[in-house]
């Protein structure tokens, strides 16, 4: 924050000059009143009250704040006692017309940016105003309320928690009551105090949203009338005139200057701005008729005051124009000191345009007081003219700093871009996108310089990540070079196997052939093909590679050959086998086809009903009108051929459906077996995983126990050792101290040579002692080498275990499934069987009714009743016949569906007991 003389210059906002005070009160040509602190809103940024940060959302305060602030009136909030009360008291401002200028200036361009509104937006504003502030009041009598309430729940929490502590002492002391009253009691005022704390916080929630309610209106009631006031400033800005011309009248005053009680004028304006509203004295007629009679030597002050405008005044003393005189001559010097500055300061501001920039006018010394009348007003006039190329200098200077602005802003924009495209390239894509640069706003670049710093830390993020992921790459390469040698042994290893079997089914085939050359009647062509490839082909990569997928792809070339074949077989025999099983299965995938087949059979039904009915009417009619019967009975029997035929076709399409089932149920069948079959292979090989994983572990401990005994021995050893330097330390010191100093002992060795013997057989012991150290310390680097290679072995066991593991647990859900499925398909079998027994029961039954009609344009004889009397006997028995012929068919059926299920859940439980279990296998994991 730094400051001018004039105003403060607010440069965390970038601006150049703000109308805000030093002390933060509002200065004199601000239009907002005193209450609203921070800077005015001519100078927030746009962007910013756009955000959700600006308003209600940006800092909420505790309900306390609410409440004391909900107490006072909307009208305390929104208007200036200050200002609106108390008459302006502007008594200093009147007599000094440079200040008021000043500050009109400044107004001016205080407004310039200030936001104007259409008078449609004008009126909506003032609308939502007096909705605001209705809702104001009546948030803040909800409030005022739910504050009474919570005032009351508070005082009953406390007095049903001082009543629930005096019983507890009560009960303390009168110990002597029933232990069924003292719980009841309890139980009651606990459930008060309870009840009375939930409603104490419901109430206090309560008062917290209505005071964030009230706040936000508050504030948005706020905001309103700040757009209001920027556009009437706006407006007032736009609609100010220049100087005019004053009346005769009004110039006649200018040397007395300005009376007490009128608006003052700017400086540009003193003196020729019309006030119309101005309440000065209108200068009185104080002409005297009695001078006409006075003496001519009268005339010389007459004509003196008439020349200098002195008859207008009121009568003074001398002590009031000498007083004026000076007070003159003080403005006239002060506004030569002005002038001047102002002449040097539009000089400075540019000094190639502005060299020859006028002079300002000099007082001359013996001028008269209207000349010094007309020098203030020259003064003025160059005072005005000044502020006036001062005010195009500064439009200048702005549009050029907008400018510069804009390409700063720009080439930040683009930079940022930039930083953008580089962060976006090196993010992965599982990370959140980083989001693009602002746009540019043409307000200030401070987004832009924002943005550059968080993209910068981004970078700097994104190097650390990168140098800390190209560390651990380095460390992995490492290791994996490590790891690589192991892998080209064990490359190298699983090369000579498929080498060796190679050779080895030449070699069967070759004798395959020899035996085949024995019998010339036998064919080759139940041999494969030979393999392909070298026999004795050096072990690389490539030749690896391309040994593994050719057996890859000659494996699964068998493997599609071995599951057509299997499937083939399984549906030569499905085809082959007459089971009701099949038939079963068949229902379960054509479950859309046989409802068609079903609705056209009771289509056909319905028509066979109809028929059925035409044909008795027929033969009602046949009795009365035989002409007219023959014509019936061809109708009838034609419509039972048409029933008779769709019933055919139908039932050749349930064929054709069965069919299809019946291969579908076989390749199903097919593939669950297979999945056995695979179920049954991941089990071998997790058995044998595990059994692998036992080995390794016990080798582990058995290396992990030698381990430990060598590193015993090689602690008894170098106790051992430290135990001998003692002894040895001791021994020189007894030498020294029974035989001399060593020159002299070994002068004395010299002399006898078993001593020297001794010492020999001694130096050799010690060096043998040392090279058993030394072989102990290898042996103990070998065992944890083996050891480190145990843990690498297990934990790659584990890896394979958990793997094998999860794929039989997919597996095992499969076939799960596939059970479950196949529980729903045979339900789904066994209601379509019922219903096309129930089809084919009714299908005989028709038939059977069909048997005892008489074709048409037989003879009606007189045994027409006797033969229908026994068809419909007969028609009985059959009916009875096929029907317990078929609950008979039936009731086999179904014990043969129960047998069946019995038996494949029997397999199911079988399956399941030899599969491992899920619990030791993660026992064996964890081990």
């Amino acid at each position: 924050m730094q400051t001018n003389g004039l105003r403060i210059q607010n440069i965390q906002n970038g601006d150049a000059l703000s109308s805000q005070s030093y002390y933060r009160y509002p200065s004199p040509s601000s239009n907002y009143p005193s209450y609203m602190g921070g800077p005015s809103p001519a100078y927030e940024d746009s962007a910013y009250q756009g955000t959700p940060r600006y308003g209600s959302s940006a800092f909420m305060p505790p309900p306390d704040v609410f409440l004391d602030g909900s107490k006072r009136p909307l009208a305390d909030t929104t208007a200036d006692s200050t200002r609106g009360s108390a008459k302006r008291s502007s008594a200093p401002l009147n007599n000094d017309p440079v200040a008021m200028h000043l500050l009109v200036e400044t107004a001016i361009s205080d407004s310039q940016n200030y936001e104007i509104l259409s008078f449609e937006e004008l009126e909506a504003l003032k609308k939502e105003q007096q909705t605001v502030n209705s809702r104001i009041e009546a948030v803040q009598r909800k409030l005022t309320l739910e504050s009474k309430l919570r005032d009351a729940a508070q005082s009953l929490n406390r007095l049903y928690s001082k009543k629930g502590k005096g019983i507890d002492a009560d009960k303390t002391k009168s110990h002597r009551r029933s232990f069924g009253s003292r719980g009841s009691g309890g139980s009651i005022k606990s459930d008060a105090l309870i009840k009375s704390e939930d409603e104490l916080a419901t109430s206090v929630k309560k008062c917290a949203d209505l005071s964030r309610e009230m706040f936000q209106l508050e504030a948005r009631a706020r905001q309103i009338q700040t757009q209001i006031l920027q556009h009437t400033a706006g407006i007032l800005q736009m609609t100010h005139e220049g100087p005019s011309k004053r009346s005769q009248s009004a110039q006649s005053m200018l040397p007395d200057g300005i009376s007490q009680g009128a608006r003052p004028d700017s400086p540009a304006s003193i003196y020729t701005y019309e006030n119309g509203r101005s309440n000065r004295p209108k200068a009185e007629d104080t002409f005297d008729e009695r001078s006409l009679y006075r003496s001519p030597e009268n005339l010389d002050g007459l004509m003196h005051a008439l020349k200098n405008g002195t008859h207008l005044m009121p009568v003074v003393d001398q002590g009031a124009m000498e007083q004026q005189n000076q007070a003159l001559i003080s403005v006239e010097r002060r506004l030569e000191e002005l002038n001047d500055r102002l002449r040097e300061l539009i000089v400075q501001a540019n000094p190639e345009r502005n060299q020859a920039y006028s002079a300002t006018p000099k007082v001359a010394p013996d001028s008269t007081d209207i000349q010094r009348a007309s020098l203030v007003d020259q003064q003025l006039d160059f005072l005005d003219q000044g502020l006036r190329d001062i005010g195009v200098e500064q439009n200048n200077m702005q549009a050029r700093s907008r400018r510069s602005q804009d390409a700063v802003e720009s080439r930040l924009e683009g930079i940022n871009n930039q930083l953008y495209n580089m962060i976006n390239s090196s993010q992965s894509e599982n990370e959140e996108q980083y989001p693009p640069p602002p746009p540019i706003a043409g307000q200030s670049a401070q987004e832009q310089i924002n943005y550059m710093e968080e993209a910068l830390y981004n970078m700097e993020q994104l190097h650390g990540s990168m140098s800390q992921a190209l560390f651990e790459a380095s460390s992995k390469t490492s290791n994996q070079q490590s790891q690589t040698s192991q892998y080209e042994v064990v490359l190298t290893g699983l090369w000579s196997i498929i080498i060796a079997g190679e050779e080895e089914a030449r070699q069967r085939k070759a004798q395959r052939r020899q035996m085949l050359a024995a019998h010339p009647d036998v064919t080759e062509d139940d041999l494969s093909p030979d393999e392909e490839g070298v026999s004795n082909e050096q072990f690389s990569l490539q030749a690896f590679s391309t040994k593994v997928q050719w057996l890859y792809s000659r494996a699964s070339t068998l493997y599609e050959k071995q599951s057509i074949l299997r499937r083939q077989i399984k549906q030569q025999r499905e085809l082959n086998s007459k089971s009701d099983t099949e038939k079963e299965e068949a229902f379960a995938r054509l479950n859309d086809q046989i409802k068609q087949a079903r609705t056209q059979q009771v289509a056909a039904e319905q028509e066979l009903e109809r028929a059925i009915d035409q044909l008795e009417q027929y033969n009602l009619r046949d009795q009365q009108r035989d002409d007219s019967d023959s014509e019936a009975l061809v109708a009838e029997q034609a419509a039972r051929r048409e029933a008779e035929d769709r019933y055919n076709a139908l039932e050749s399409e349930i064929g054709e459906i069965q069919d299809d089932a019946r291969i579908e149920a076989a390749e199903l069948r097919a593939e669950l077996s297979e999945a056995s079959q695979q179920v049954d292979n991941l089990t071998g090989l997790l058995r044998a995983a595990t059994a692998e994983k036992e080995a390794a572990e016990a080798r582990a401990s058995e290396a992990i126990a030698a381990l430990e005994s060598k590193e015993q021995e090689l602690r008894e050893l170098e106790g051992e050792i430290v135990r001998l330097q003692t002894e040895v330390t001791v021994a020189r010191a007894e030498l020294d101290g029974a035989y001399g100093t060593r020159a002299q002992r070994a002068a004395e060795v010299a002399a006898n040579p078993s001593v020297k013997k001794e010492l020999e057989e001694l130096g050799v012991k010690n060096i043998e002692l040392v090279q058993q150290i030394d072989s102990l310390r290898r042996a103990q680097e070998a065992a944890s080498r083996s050891e480190a290679e145990a843990r690498e072995s297990e934990r790659n066991l584990k890896q394979e275990l958990t793997a094998m593991a999860q794929e039989y647990e997919a597996l095992t859900k499969d076939s799960i499934q596939n059970e479950k499925d196949r529980d729903r398909f045979e339900a789904i079998i066994d209601a379509l069987r019922d219903e096309k027994e129930a089809l084919e029961m009714e299908l005989s039954d028709e038939r059977v009714r069909w048997l005892g009609v008489r074709s048409p344009g037989g003879p009606p004889g007189p045994g027409v009743a006797v033969e229908a009397t026994s068809i419909r006997m007969l028609r009985e028995d059959f009916r009875k016949m096929m029907r317990d012929r078929t609950a008979e068919g039936l009731k086999a059926l179904r014990a043969e569906q129960e047998e069946r299920r019995k038996l494949e859940a029997l397999v199911r439980t079988l399956k399941r007991e030899q599969a491992p279990v899920k619990s030791s296998l993660s026992k064996t994991m964890t081990a």
